[in-house]
């Protein structure tokens, strides 16, 4: 008799055949909830799910003290470039990212994997000082017994105001956030690398890296009793998004756009044909990488190695 377990995610291509029923997990009778809502959380309108698709830098934060009750496992639900989520007020005087040294930038929290990979990114790409900046956050998040590091100058955005407010009024100067405030939302409103797409190839070309937002999770209790469901979801999980790729290759040529085809041979030409990389050890640098952006950004007060992250079962794939 199959497991029964819930589950939890966005409407993701990749996730479609799961999703749909094309493609099943291994001894186990999924039903998916699919959350239309940006926000990926453990638990929706008080129902709590046994797999879940979550934020990556909360989960990090939570290494410490095994709060949450969750296990990754090495399926990044969702990756993101962050150059185009940096944006400013063109009338700051900020010319390039070193010009926020000693300023006013907004987050949407201290925690938001968005704001590890873009505070990682000024910081190790272009010379900018995070304890010099002060931060305006929208909220503040923690996890288990979680603090702000002792270093960090961080502000709360007044009720009834919105950190794009603040952006549009000269009150802080950068923000960093998940939603698109360019181009063409506010004439005061721009993004600060105006040539994201090129740093964006660059970027990769160099490090490798196709940051990592959302990673899935098993509750720990569930794994205890049943370990072999971490490689039950993990396969499952690989072969959805075998089946997106079979669908992409198809819409090459039958998508509703002018140059699909163009960028789906760049990106291949580059990245080859595995452009969404899950697995522990083709992803271990770039996790390896995350995990010390959280250290050095006080997520956690020590550097975790990657294998600390997820099931051990699941480190070998």
């Amino acid at each position: 008799m199959s497991l029964k377990l819930t589950m939890t995610c966005g409407p993701y291509d990749r996730a479609r055949a799961l999703i749909d029923g094309t493609v099943k997990a291994r001894d186990i009778d999924l039903e998916i909830y699919v959350n239309p809502d940006p926000g990926r959380q453990t638990k929706i309108n008080g129902r709590e799910f046994d797999i879940a698709e979550f934020y990556s830098g909360l989960y990090i934060a939570d290494l410490e003290y095994k709060s949450l009750g969750y296990t990754a496992i090495p399926i990044f639900v969702k990756r993101m470039f962050r150059h185009s989520y940096i944006y400013i007020n063109k009338r700051a005087g900020i010319r390039s990212p070193a010009d926020l040294n000693g300023r006013r930038i907004g987050i949407q929290n201290w925690l938001t994997t968005t704001a590890v990979w873009a505070r990682g990114l000024l910081e190790d790409e272009y010379g900018v000082d995070l304890k010099s900046v002060t931060w305006v956050a929208d909220r503040l998040r923690s996890v288990g017994d979680w603090k702000p590091p002792a270093w960090l100058k961080m502000e709360l955005i007044p009720q009834g105001r919105s950190q794009f407010d603040l952006l549009a009024a000269g009150e802080i100067d950068a923000g960093i956030t998940t939603e698109t405030w360019a181009p063409n939302v506010h004439p005061d409103v721009d993004f600060l690398f105006s040539n994201y797409a090129e740093l964006e190839r660059d970027y990769f070309k160099r490090t490798g890296f196709f940051p990592i937002m959302h990673t899935l999770l098993i509750k720990t209790s569930v794994l205890e009793k049943d370990p072999w469901v971490a490689i039950s979801v993990y396969d499952a999980w690989q072969e959805s998004k075998k089946k997106c790729y079979e669908w992409l290759e198809w819409q090459r040529v039958h998508q509703t756009s002018l140059w699909y085809r163009a960028l789906w041979e760049e990106e291949r030409a580059v990245a080859g044909p595995d452009i969404y990389l899950w697995g522990f050890r083709a992803t271990r640098p770039e996790v390896d990488k995350l995990l010390e952006y959280c250290h050095r950004q006080g997520l956690t007060t020590r550097k975790f190695d990657p294998e600390a992250m997820f099931h051990p079962s699941t480190q070998s794939t």
